[in-house]
């Protein structure tokens, strides 16, 4: 790992998604007020990080493998946060979890043996509405946590644990689903590449 400045800053969400999780399903609501403001600073982060490397020319490989993964590890931690919570279901999330991470190592692969991978726009609808996706809830659960008004917590409770969330929440599934299919067809050059690596290893043993 090269450790210039947008790599560090990808490396803070990582060391973030982990502390964030962990207050968001402590039930205390001084601690669920960090993590909402834990997670908006990881967002901002990874908006950040890309500017610097594009700024300063200082794009590497292992930048472009590391900050899709950080977005993908915080991303992943609010999901499962939100199953704990009862919020979505856990195999929406198995699903977007298998693809998100599936793709980030095939990306992985790619560039060990010199290959583009293509990122169609759909896959980067898919990121911008998982992200869209969860500052909706998130600010739905800060604001429950911070005013001390019945109704309107009940109302805002209402919402985040709707019909309505759980329709957004299978769109965005059927939309990564979708969108990993695509990856596929796209680059199947590379995962060719690779099932042939992984038949000659087995044939080897």
């Amino acid at each position: 790992m090269k450790f210039s400045l947008p790599n560090i800053i990808s490396l803070i969400r990582v060391i973030i998604a982990p502390i964030f999780f962990l207050m968001l399903i402590s039930g205390e609501y001084g601690l669920i007020h960090i993590s909402c403001i834990l997670y908006l600073i990881g967002a901002v982060t990874d908006y950040i990080d890309g500017w610097l490397a594009r700024k300063y020319q200082d794009i590497t490989s292992w930048g472009k493998f590391f900050d899709p993964l950080a977005d993908k590890i915080l991303t992943t931690s609010a999901f499962i946060a939100f199953v704990i919570l009862h919020i979505i279901p856990l195999w929406m999330v198995i699903v977007i979890i298998i693809r998100d991470f599936g793709t980030t190592f095939l990306r992985a692969y790619a560039d060990n043996i010199d290959k583009p991978i293509v990122t169609s726009l759909l896959a980067k609808w898919k990121t911008f509405l998982q992200m869209l996706f969860i500052a909706y809830i998130l600010t739905g659960i800060f604001i429950i946590s911070i005013v001390d008004n019945p109704n309107l917590g009940g109302l805002l409770n209402d919402m985040i644990y709707s019909s309505y969330t759980y329709v957004a929440m299978l769109l965005l599934t059927l939309l990564t689903i979708w969108s990993g299919i695509e990856y596929i067809i796209q680059n199947k050059g590379v995962i060719n590449s690779l099932w042939l690596t992984i038949l000659g290893k087995n044939n080897a043993s």
